[in-house]
């Protein structure tokens, strides 16, 4: 069976695939189309084309980024994004984010797993010290509570930090840093199973 996607990272119950130009029509344009999933982003507000995310895609290889696509196990469907970037190589830090379908479209633990193999990824083999987010406060406290389980910490509130339209709300600025790391995979490795 031929994959319509390659993996880079393989995991339990998703892979981390190489982005495509295929991927451009076969849906990451529209996850920055949907009211939805882009609630908490900017992205939204104007219409994504395929023309602005061919440009996107085509900019990649130009670094400061690495951008992967959150797909099935057999490499055919699409669920979504996730990247490093504001990539800093003297601090060695990298913001890590993350832009999925419904959780209706995916395994219940797809969005965790992708953030433990990114992150593992940026500590093991890029050689990051510190990987952050923005997090929704409070639309997204549930997530930030599940992030704890990979080494997350809360940094600090960024009040009024996000809006969209006339909707407003905080920003958790939250980071796992490689000793957290370390601690976590003291005991287990750090993507635990969906068993677990």
């Amino acid at each position: 069976m031929t994959r319509k996607y390659t993996p880079f990272l393989e995991g339990e119950l998703i892979d981390l695939c190489a982005p495509s130009a295929a991927a451009v029509a076969d849906g990451w344009t529209d996850l920055f189309n949907d009211a939805e999933t882009t609630r908490y982003l900017p992205q939204g507000a104007f219409p994504n084309t395929v023309e602005q995310q061919t440009e996107f895609y085509n900019a990649l290889s130009a670094g400061g980024r690495l951008s992967l696509l959150v797909c099935d196990k057999q490499g055919e469907t699409l669920w979504g994004t996730i990247s490093l970037s504001s990539i800093d190589w003297l601090a060695r830090s990298a913001q890590i984010s993350m832009v999925l379908r419904s959780p209706q479209e995916r395994p219940r633990l797809a969005a965790l797993e992708a953030m433990a193999r990114l992150g593992e990824h940026g500590f093991t083999t890029m050689g990051l010290e510190r990987i952050w987010a923005g997090q929704a406060y409070p639309g997204l406290a549930k997530w930030n509570q599940r992030l704890e389980l990979l080494g997350y910490r809360t940094e600090g509130l960024l009040r009024r930090g996000v809006a969209k339209g006339r909707r407003v709300s905080d920003s958790l600025m939250i980071s796992v840093l490689y000793v957290d790391y370390l601690r976590v995979t003291a005991s287990r490795t750090y993507w635990p199973g969906a068993a677990a």
